[in-house]
């Protein structure tokens, strides 16, 4: 039985390495980070990542490997991420991000290991401020696609 389990532990395993993300930025620069570690709205490693949505008063979860494509909608003060999310099926929600108001993924590249936030909390200014920060200014993620392959 032990055997079987570790057999079984095992091949879950294989399978989430080599995964990859490509992070389509503001700037239009892409980025392919490998084996990615994801914090915020979507939480988990490479494959079994999920994210967590909302959709009207529908509350749920996608796992990222069931998506495709996920497109950030333009941001509007106070609210939740707005979120295109185009599945492997073909079929696309129209959601908001659920419970955290980011998400950040960290990997692999080709120049080393990197961290990417949205939003990017490096941008504000540095200081003491009593004014919320200007959420708008600090996106740095367009859209994220995860290839097949």
């Amino acid at each position: 039985m032990l055997n079987l389990l570790l057999v079984l532990l095992l091949q879950t395993q294989t399978l989430a390495p080599g995964q990859k993300v490509v992070v389509g930025l503001e700037d239009g620069q892409e980025v392919t980070i490998q084996d990615p570690v994801f914090t915020g709205f979507i939480e988990g490693h490479s494959g079994e990542a999920v994210l967590t949505y909302r959709e009207g008063s529908i509350h749920g979860e996608v796992p990222l490997k069931n998506v495709s494509r996920i497109e950030f909608r333009p941001y509007k003060k106070g609210r939740p991420f707005s979120l295109t999310v185009t599945l492997k099926n073909g079929q696309v929600l129209q959601v908001e991000a659920e419970r955290r108001d980011y998400v950040s993924l960290r990997g692999s590249t080709d120049a080393g290991m990197v961290t990417i936030k949205q939003p990017d909390p490096l941008s504000g200014p540095v200081g003491l401020t009593t004014r919320q920060a200007n959420r708008k200014k600090d996106l740095t993620i367009q859209y994220l696609e995860f290839p097949t392959s």
